[in-house]
Parts: structure tokens; sequence; C-alpha cells
């Protein structure tokens, strides 16, 4: 949402009667990035760190479906400017096409987060040989039921995958 609020103010930023924001365009985008690498160190770390253990997957299903919600949390700060024209503002409308073209074409399947997909992450509603449903972050391309995967555990009913 923060790159949203960087281009909403780039944008802005590039017309003449430009007035004075508290924060420039460019350090919107720092935290934007600043924020994803530390998602990214954080799933590295917890891949590498946090004890390992073996998960049976008997079933699964891709679960990156509700892309709706993600699109208009990206795009609320473009709803709620108040100077929002796209007349010669191209960037906001190229940024605007972007999110819904990487939310469109990763949307092949309960949960979607456009920064984890851009990292390569997806995520799958799995359940284990006794028929418990967790959700499964993985790199991998799910193919096959009874997959055993190296697993950590983010959360109670969230796994992370660690390896082959």
């Amino acid at each position: 949402m923060l790159g949203a609020v960087a281009v909403n103010k780039f944008a802005l930023s590039q017309r003449d009667d430009a007035e004075f924001t508290w924060m420039p365009w460019y350090l919107w985008l720092l935290v934007t990035i600043l924020l994803i690498l530390v998602c990214w160190l954080l799933l590295l770390y917890a891949a590498r760190n946090i004890e390992k253990s073996k998960f049976t997957v008997k079933e699964f299903e891709r679960s990156d479906k509700e892309v709706l919600a993600f699109l208009l949390t990206y795009l609320l700060p473009f709803l709620a400017s108040d100077k929002l024209e796209f007349s010669g503002e191209w960037i906001t409308g190229a940024y605007i096409l972007l999110v819904i073209f990487l939310s469109v074409s990763h949307a092949d399947a309960v949960h979607f987060n456009p920064v984890m997909g851009l990292l390569g992450y997806h995520f799958y509603s799995v359940k284990d040989g006794d028929g418990v449903p967790y959700l499964l972050i993985s790199k991998d391309t799910l193919r096959r039921p009874d997959s055993e995967l190296s697993v950590v555990r983010l959360t109670n009913c969230i796994y992370l995958q660690a390896g082959k």
C-alpha cells in the first residue's frame, strides 16, 4: 500500500499546482522497499533457524484467490485522493494496471499477498494425515498429494516450507 502512496505522491508532485507534502514520494518508496526486504529476511530467517519437522500433505488446494481485498487495499491511496485525475498522470494508471496484472496473473489459488507473490511464494490450504487443515507457504508448486515436506511452524496453523 505504501508503494501506491509513493506512486500517487510522485504523480501529484509532477503537476504544476503541486502542494507541499509532509513526506516526499521517494521516502514512501524507500519505506516500501525496506518493508519488502524485512518481509523477505524474516521468511529466510524462519526457514533457516526455526526447528524443522516433516509434514505429509494428504490433500492440498491453491489458496491465493482473495485478490479483490488486496486490490482494494493496494489501490486505496488512489481512491482516497481528492486530487486524483488520470488525465496526464500516466504513471498512476501504469501502477494500477501493474497491480491488477500481478493480481490476476497470480490469482489461481483463499490467501493472496502481492509482496510475497513477488518474492515467489504460493499459499496452499493443506490437510495432514488426520484431516487437520493448515496453511502452507511454499516457493515450490505442489503437484501431488502424499508429499512429505520439510517445514517450520510459524503459528498454530501456518507452516512455511523450509526445503525440499
